[in-house]
């Protein structure tokens, strides 16, 4: 049976989206950005405006919320028709009427928002997806918001008026468009260009964050059909291996992050214990391998196609798909009213699969977690094939002893020794106008002021923060430095004061001088 049918119209000049789904009425207003619209610096906007807005619409008596994902945020209510359409009709006034906030409100759903996040809400994130993007666009989603304190109401507003607006946004219904409806948006305004996420590293294994396993690729080519099967066949084949066959994990959990029209970044988080963890990410490596060599079998292909057509059944799954196709519109991956069905899977064949794993697998990239039990760089290397990632490049590093010498000597360079009893003895603080550099036994460890995403300041715990939109991360401790005044006055005369703020605290206490991510 073939899910029911999305139906277009318009609203007040929005376009509505209807399906009539066997399930409790739900009706939502979602606007087409995200996380993944921030910067390293703004990060924190879209979900502080989303608290602002909600904080405005007054008690509501049905079911009610508001989410902010990567690429949307939506205001939805279940309920009786008529209560769902006062729900958004409020929400639409009160996106209209932002500019009534006041510094005051913004304190207090910031003050919120802390809460909601944790203790830890100041510190930059790690994880695969910075590993893959960045500090930037689908990287924010792991970077989380360590500047969301310093976020003013004028800099709110400004996000409001570029991305909350008729022209951003849609309405989607489970059932026919209440009657009585009544929405009022800001006008349509132009919207800036959204760049393609791109992908800075594929090919190669990192350590970075707590989940002791994330394997993740690019499945491409026009054939949406094709790259959903495949997605589902990598994923169910790590499953069988890793799980039921080789008891190596409890669970593999996907996530997807359209990348445009043709591309997808599919990401499989694995939970072996620290001593299966390099096991686990070899065995996942050599499933996927296969699958691109020999492909899946027609069989395994054929109950896919059968399990994904039952799903168009499911109510769930129904709205789940209307809220994608919204998503999809608003984010330009499909035509404003078009509510064609997606592609027939019916057609896909296991040469098809094959074909689209095979073209991810360059893409292939494993990122372990911090507690992962290897004796070297070369025993991970060789298990998994693939090459460790790369440091960040250092000019500096091309220098001779002389020449470094001399660098240190102009007049544009600022040098500063390290505390012996500070756990800096014998290392270099070097700030200069094109970087910021650790220099110690270990080599050179620098991060240029042009590629900095954010650098953030703790009056508390005397710590600059140094975010590089490549996804390293360099921390200097004043304490740890002699002339640790001096220093902070250096970092604050080359670093942009628009990629810059003072937080209340940071959590630093276990890195030493630097933390190479």
């Amino acid at each position: 049976m073939a899910a029911p049918p999305v139906e277009f119209s318009e609203v007040a000049g929005l376009p509505t989206y209807a399906r009539d789904v066997r399930t409790t009425f739900e009706g939502a207003l979602t606007f087409g950005v995200g996380l993944r619209d921030e910067t390293a610096r703004t990060a924190g906007t879209a979900h502080l405006l989303e608290h602002l807005v909600m904080a405005r619409v007054g008690r509501v008596d049905v079911v009610h919320n508001a989410t902010t994902s990567d690429e949307t945020i939506s205001f939805f209510a279940q309920g009786p028709p008529s209560a769902v359409a006062d729900f958004l009709g409020r929400v639409s006034r009160a996106v209209s009427t932002l500019v009534e906030i006041s510094d005051a409100d913004v304190a207090e759903q910031q003050r919120i928002i802390s809460i909601e996040l944790g203790d830890d809400d100041e510190r930059p994130g790690r994880g695969h997806l910075i590993d893959r993007f960045g500090n930037q666009s689908v990287g924010l989603l792991d970077f989380g918001s360590p500047a969301h304190r310093s976020l003013t109401r004028a800099e709110a507003l400004v996000f409001a008026e570029t991305w909350l607006h008729a022209g951003n946004a849609a309405l989607s219904f489970t059932g026919p468009v209440p009657e009585g409806l009544e929405v009022t948006l800001p006008a349509a305004r132009p919207l800036p260009s959204r760049p393609t996420p791109r992908v800075l590293r594929n090919g190669m294994w990192v350590v970075n964050g707590t989940t002791p396993v994330v394997l993740s690729l690019v499945l491409s080519g026009e054939d949406r059909a094709a790259r959903v099967i495949a997605g589902a066949v990598v994923h169910d084949a790590l499953f069988e291996t890793l799980r039921t066959e080789r008891h190596l994990v409890y669970s593999v959990d996907p996530f997807v992050a359209a990348l445009d029209r043709e591309h997808r970044l599919d990401c499989y988080a694995l939970d072996p214990r620290p001593e299966n963890a390099l096991d686990a990410a070899k065995e996942a490596a050599t499933v996927v391998r296969a699958l691109a060599t020999q492909g899946p079998s027609s069989d395994t292909v054929a109950a896919h196609i059968l399990r994904y057509n039952m799903e168009d059944e499911n109510p769930a799954a129904q709205v789940a798909d209307l809220d994608g196709l919204v998503t999809s519109i608003l984010r330009g991956r499909r035509a404003h009213g078009d509510v064609s069905p997606p592609p027939a899977v019916c057609a896909v064949t296991a040469e098809a699969v094959r074909d689209v794993i095979a073209r991810g697998l360059d893409s292939l990239f494993i990122t372990l977690g911090d507690d992962l039990q290897a004796d070297s760089d070369d025993q991970v290397t060789h298990a998994l094939g693939l090459p460790p990632a790369e440091g960040p490049t250092s000019a500096l590093a091309t220098l001779t002893k002389r020449e470094l010498f001399a660098h240190g000597m102009k007049d544009t360079t600022d040098i500063f020794a390290g505390r012996t009893f500070r756990g800096a003895r014998g290392a270099q603080v070097m700030v200069d106008a094109e970087r910021i550099a650790i220099i110690d036994d270990e080599g050179i460890f620098e991060v240029p002021v042009t590629d900095l995403a954010l650098a953030t300041y703790s009056e508390e715990r005397r710590t600059w923060v140094f975010m590089a939109g490549e996804g390293h991360i360099l921390v200097i401790d004043l304490d740890q430095w002699r002339g640790a005044g001096a220093l902070h006055a250096a970092i604050e005369k080359r670093v942009p004061t628009a990629i810059r703020c003072t937080i209340d605290r940071v959590r630093t206490a276990e890195r030493g001088p630097r933390d190479r991510v």
